[in-house]
């Protein structure tokens, strides 16, 4: 085989191959050229009951002199403590923070403060918490009776809490991925593709309301007005979508 004949074969040998490359790399690129994604949003919520509930009652009493402040305090303090107790909060269940007095200045005709203590204000908070939500909120509406006793208290409104929030959270969280990846795939059907890899996850706010409620915030929400509430969860999926026949 003459030169000639060898150079025109090598050349065919080239040509062929560079022809099965180029299909090759055309049939690839057309792959990667409808490789597309689709961002969906799942969702989940779940009901969940409060298993903690917390109120504060401010005892209040105003006397002419320090002593007299403090010691309408204490017997204030002492008689809702016992009111607690019946209505069968323990010990352990009651906080006592500290008394706080306040010197109020007498005024003259003109409203300017003078150089004199005209009477004490003593204020003092008992935080009562249970896992006993009902009672909880049955106490912090009853308690107002000792008003009609001559005491001073103001009653704060009652507050109840879900302890187990974070496993609640991460149930939510796995059942709004599920969500979300149904939709891409009811979605894929329908544009004749087929969900890939998830590209990103995104968690979205976490809301908890009270039932039936259509309350959001773009910062998230948390009832505690409430013992039965809602908690909702989504998140925002992107998944790689192959369009190719």
């Amino acid at each position: 085989m003459n030169i000639n004949i060898k150079m025109a074969l090598a050349a065919v040998i080239l040509a062929v191959g560079m022809f099965f490359s180029a299909a090759v790399l055309s049939k690839f690129f057309v792959r990667i050229r409808h490789e597309k994604t689709l961002e969906v949003k799942g969702f989940s919520e779940t009901n969940v009951i409060s298993d903690i509930g917390r109120f504060t009652c401010r005892i209040q009493f105003r006397g002419a002199g320090l002593k007299e402040a403090y010691e309408g305090l204490q017997a204030g303090r002492s008689r809702v403590q016992v009111y607690l107790a019946q209505r069968g909060f323990k010990p352990g269940e009651i906080s006592t923070e500290p008394v706080e007095v306040l010197k109020v200045a007498r005024r003259d005709d003109q409203g300017r403060e003078m150089n004199e203590v005209e009477f004490y204000d003593g204020t003092q908070n008992l935080v009562v918490e249970s896992g006993d939500v009902e009672r909880i909120r049955d106490a912090a509406i009853a308690i107002n009776e000792l008003i009609r006793e001559g005491i001073d208290l103001r009653v704060f409104d009652p507050e109840f809490y879900v302890s187990d929030l974070k496993d609640v959270k991460v149930a939510l969280l796995s059942r709004a991925t599920e969500d979300g990846y149904e939709r891409a795939e009811a979605l894929a059907r329908n544009s004749k593709g087929k969900v890939g890899s998830l590209v990103s996850a995104q968690q979205g706010v976490f809301q908890i309301t009270r039932q039936n409620s259509t309350d959001t915030s773009g910062y998230g929400l948390y009832d505690t007005t409430t013992i039965k509430k809602t908690a909702k969860a989504v998140v925002t999926l992107e998944y790689a979508i192959a369009t190719e026949k």
